[in-house]
């Protein structure tokens, strides 16, 4: 798509609005919301299992993928798999629609007030790259708080099976668990701001992975799309969402490996990390530098099929609302 056919979208629909009712129009100036909201309770519900067991080896060892699931089963049952589902579930709709519309923002912005092209395929890279990136950044902020509580609900199992091992807390003792007491305990320990422990590097993995996400998205659409991206049907978004997924997690996965344990670190009584480096640090020389790649397989293994959804369904109910010429 052109710069060109940015500016004349409204008027090749100039005649579509006027009968429609009240409800529809509401639809047309909220499309991308609605597109991203659905895509988003579509992804969790079918990949929170995978981030779990991503989470559990990335904090913890287990010498295998299938190791991992035989444990969490056996000591938590299914519902081990769907633990910190809620919050996630809940808020996602509101943090993806907000991440579509930065993105799609951005990119207009780009294309219509700085002169920037979309005719080719390196202009669709930098253009997509820079506007997912600035999206990624600004979603950080929102989304740290969230997945902070999700990873200290997905681990205080693990953790607390540690803790009695090492007589911190009886066996038999009743230890109440929900997402609200995780935020509870976060606030009673660090304070309001402790909510957003690690929000720097959250930042900069989001930054990076959100403008690789929607320039490889955007990129491998043109490319596969025979008459352009704005003739790119359901396989196209499919493949295009699965191969970005992908792309990303495989530049990002060590960032989020740090992130991830920062962020379950600052809930033990005695913090080991002193920050980014000192955890790349630490990390690389417990396990070695494969060890910032644990749990990669799986997440690796969830990615294609939960981006390629991700993207089919945001494009198809786009497809299905058409653009507002308002």
């Amino acid at each position: 798509m052109s710069v060109k056919d940015f500016r004349d979208e409204k008027v090749e629909i100039s005649g579509l609005n006027s009968n429609l009712t009240a409800r529809e129009r509401l639809l047309q100036s909220n499309r991308t919301i609605v597109a991203a909201s659905c895509a988003a309770w579509i992804s969790v519900l079918a990949g929170f299992p995978f981030d779990s067991i991503k989470t559990r080896m990335q904090t913890h060892y287990y010498p295998s993928i299938l190791s991992c699931i035989r444990i969490t089963y056996a000591e938590e049952g299914a519902r081990g798999f769907f633990r910190g589902m809620i919050p996630p579930l809940v808020t996602v709709s509101i943090i993806k629609s907000v991440s579509f519309s930065i993105y799609e923002g951005t990119k207009r912005s780009l294309l219509q007030d700085s002169g920037y092209k979309y005719d080719t395929l390196p202009d669709v890279l930098k253009v997509s790259s820079l506007s997912g990136g600035v999206s990624g950044a600004f979603i950080a902020l929102l989304s740290c708080p969230l997945e902070l509580v999700k990873i200290q609900r997905q681990l205080e199992q693990v953790m607390l099976k540690n803790q009695i091992e090492a007589g911190q807390v009886a066996a038999n003792q009743v230890v109440e668990a929900s997402s609200w007491k995780a935020v509870k305990q976060i606030v009673q320990r660090k304070g309001v701001f402790g909510l957003w422990s690690g929000v720097t590097c959250h930042s900069a993995r989001d930054a990076l992975g959100t403008g690789i996400y929607f320039g490889g998205y955007e990129s491998m659409k043109r490319i596969l799309s025979k008459e352009g991206s704005t003739t790119a049907g359901p396989l196209t978004h499919f493949m295009s969402g699965g191969f970005c997924g992908i792309m990303s997690w495989l530049i990002v996965f060590p960032v989020d490996a740090i992130k991830t344990n920062l962020q379950k670190d600052i809930m033990m009584p005695k913090p080991r990390y002193n920050g980014f480096m000192d955890c790349a640090i630490s990390l690389a020389k417990k396990n070695g530098i494969k060890g910032l790649y644990r749990g990669l397989n799986v997440t690796l293994l969830r990615a294609f099929p939960i981006h390629s959804l991700n993207f089919l369904v945001y494009e198809q109910v786009l497809k299905s609302i058409p653009p507002s010429s308002s």
